[in-house]
């Protein structure tokens, strides 16, 4: 990700999986291994998780990380956000709301698909398509 900022990423194996935590345990385990075969440690940034519909999409977990040196794990990584303040980062926030929309349109078009192929009433399909656009808001 640069600025010595990594990710791992865990996906379940099928779209029936839903283990989130086990998932996030692994990838976190997957970065402190990256983080001890450099010498360093471990310093999670953040944790994003991601449990689509169920049978519309892979499960996943992804770690935020950096490799620090021993003893700046305990170090703040940035400083905490002040409540109205504009921080400037919109390639960051754009590159989030593409993938959010990008998301968003893959849940929709595997709805649609599941509709098509007779899984689904039209009742239903409206149903999930209400609560996947009210998620998005």
């Amino acid at each position: 990700m640069g600025d010595g900022t990594y990710t791992v990423t865990r996906t379940a194996d099928t779209a029936f999986a839903r283990d989130t935590e086990k998932m996030t345990a692994k990838a976190k385990e997957d970065a402190a291994h990256f983080c001890a075969a450099q010498g360093k440690e471990l310093k999670v940034l953040d944790v994003v998780v991601d449990k689509p519909f169920y049978a519309t999409g892979y499960a996943s977990a992804k770690v935020v990380f950096r490799a620090v040196n021993p003893g700046e794990a305990d170090l703040p990584s940035a400083p905490a956000p002040v409540a109205g303040a504009r921080y400037a980062a919109p390639v960051a926030v754009a590159v989030a709301q593409k993938q959010a929309t990008d998301d968003l349109y893959n849940q929709l078009m595997k709805l649609d698909d599941l509709r098509k192929k007779g899984i689904l009433t039209d009742e239903e399909f409206q149903a999930e398509k209400k609560k996947i656009l009210s998620h998005s808001n």
